[in-house]
């Protein structure tokens, strides 16, 4: 009996422009069947959804540590951080 593992087959995926278009539309009529019929749920959820963008950010558009900012990569060889202005200490 052999152990070997089976190939496994490329899921088949809808492709085009007219898929990105679909979803567009899909989520704008989603946004105006909430915002329309649903206005106080939406309302309700507001300081909710703040929180979940800012974690988004923080995730997905920080850059990651040791990139220009962070761990010394931007800043010229020999030239001291200043403590000052808006940054953030880790």
């Amino acid at each position: 009996m052999s152990t070997s593992p089976e190939p496994q087959l490329p899921i088949p995926r809808p492709s085009g422009p007219w898929t990105q278009g679909l979803l567009t539309v899909l989520i704008a009529a989603t946004a105006v069947y909430l915002v329309t019929n649903h206005w106080l749920h939406v309302l309700d959820a507001l300081p909710y959804l703040w929180v979940v963008l800012m974690m988004s950010m923080h995730l997905f558009m920080h850059g990651g540590h040791g990139h220009a900012g962070h761990g010394g990569a931007g800043r010229g060889a020999g030239r001291p951080h200043s403590g000052g202005g808006a940054g953030h200490a880790h």
